[in-house]
């Protein structure tokens, strides 16, 4: 009866606008039409036909093996994150401190298009989500990560597995249309890898029982530092800490330890310290953050057989600590402004020594789904070969992009 109900109310709702049956007989649907309409509307919600003696069969299968609108419900979210830039440089960037990330030929204006990152994000079954984010740049495409985590695990214990971002650092498990800055720090690509330290494997996570939020991840994984390089086994363990030091203060505090194997006796061992202080009200969208990290890295054992010269930007030495600090300021909902120190180990053709960089960054965000970013750095070589890079950015998100990692 109710589906009967329910079948005539949207047969006389979908026949014309609303009301117009009720008071102009005029316009009213013919009966023959009227009641395929109510037939058609009962099929497609399983129950039975206005009139019917007995139930109609349940329709026959799509070719999908579901209803249109079923299938619907089993699709994954679908994302798209675009980045394009306008740089500048006064310097041979390439030359005298290589690293990655948009750049140009020296004294001229350079349009870039950076990247298209393609997200597909779905609850496989009550014990699996999945997660994969294709890229898309000048250079070809590539999966960036692509895992399973399980959902229902107990004793706050939780598995990926695929690939993946290693779990080193704060800034590394993060996609770069998430960072404050438009670049990475140049620590990071001196110490740590080329882009990103990542690749196939597994990671076990823990969430410990202790007052606090305390995290810990074992990962292992089969990484390439060098993006051309060979592929070697590289374990990782982090322990991530938050702390709510008052109502809108949050700390966190994470210590990172990985060691990769280089082949004949040889390791390569790198350690991460990482802070994130946040003040935020909880009235408004405006809050103050600052962020660093620490790292350090050093060769065990008899020395790599060879580092490829693609790795340039790694430094001239072997061994090496660097790190960055920043502090970030978010006004209101559409405007955020930003200050970094970074320091790392000099590169290229520059001097031996230590290079620092001074950047500052406005973010403007017309809404949640695009942003237009100016940063402006000037960077300190040793031997006195100063120079100004900025960079103009233009992003926008397309889609439901889940959120990454706080």
């Amino acid at each position: 009866m109710c589906t009967s109900f329910l079948a005539s109310l949207l047969a006389v709702v979908l026949a014309g606008p609303a009301g117009a049956a009720a008071t102009d007989p005029a316009a009213a649907p013919a009966d023959g039409e009227r009641q395929k309409l109510e037939a058609q509307i009962a099929r497609e919600m399983g129950g039975a036909t206005p009139g019917a003696e007995a139930p109609a069969p349940a329709p026959a299968p799509s070719a999908g093996g579901a209803a249109p609108w079923t299938r619907l419900l089993v699709l994954p979210d679908i994302s798209a994150v675009g980045s394009f830039a306008a740089a500048w440089d006064g310097y041979d960037v390439g030359q005298l401190s290589p690293r990655e990330g948009p750049q140009g030929p020296a004294g001229k204006p350079t349009f870039l298009f950076q990247e298209l990152e393609l997200g597909l994000q779905a609850v496989i079954d009550p014990y699996f989500r999945a997660d994969a984010f294709i890229s898309f740049t000048p250079d070809g495409v590539s999966v960036e990560e692509a895992y399973l985590t399980t959902l229902s695990l107990p004793g706050g214990l939780q598995v990926k597995a695929g690939q993946f971002y290693a779990p080193f650092g704060r800034l590394n498990q993060l996609h770069p249309h998430t960072w404050d800055f438009l670049d990475a720090p140049l620590a990071r690509g001196r110490l740590l890898a080329t882009e990103t330290l990542g690749g196939p494997g597994a990671d076990l996570l823990w969430l410990t029982p202790l007052p606090w939020f305390a995290e810990l991840q074992l990962a292992a994984q089969t990484t390439d530092p060098y993006d051309g390089g060979e592929g070697r086994l590289t374990g990782t363990a982090r322990l991530q800490q938050w702390f709510t030091l008052a109502e809108p203060l949050t700390l966190g505090v994470g210590l990172s330890a990985a060691r990769r194997d280089e082949g004949a006796g040889a390791f390569r061992d790198l350690g991460n310290l990482d802070l994130f202080l946040k003040f935020r009200p909880l009235a408004g969208r405006a809050y103050l953050a600052f962020q660093g990290e620490l790292y350090t890295r050093k060769f065990r054992g008899d020395a790599p057989a060879a580092i490829p010269p693609e790795a340039a930007f790694q430094g001239d030495g072997r061994d090496g600590t660097g790190g960055y600090a920043q502090l970030t300021w978010r006004q209101n909902t559409w405007l955020g402004y930003g200050l970094r120190y970074d320091r790392a180990p000099a590169a290229g053709d520059s001097a031996p020594g230590t290079e620092q960089r001074w950047s500052v960054v406005g973010n403007w965000f017309p809404s949640e789904f695009s942003r237009l970013a100016l940063q402006v750095a000037h960077d300190q070589r040793p031997g006195g070969a100063d120079g100004w890079e900025s960079i103009l950015h233009l992003e926008f998100i397309m889609g439901a992009h889940g959120a990454h990692p706080f």
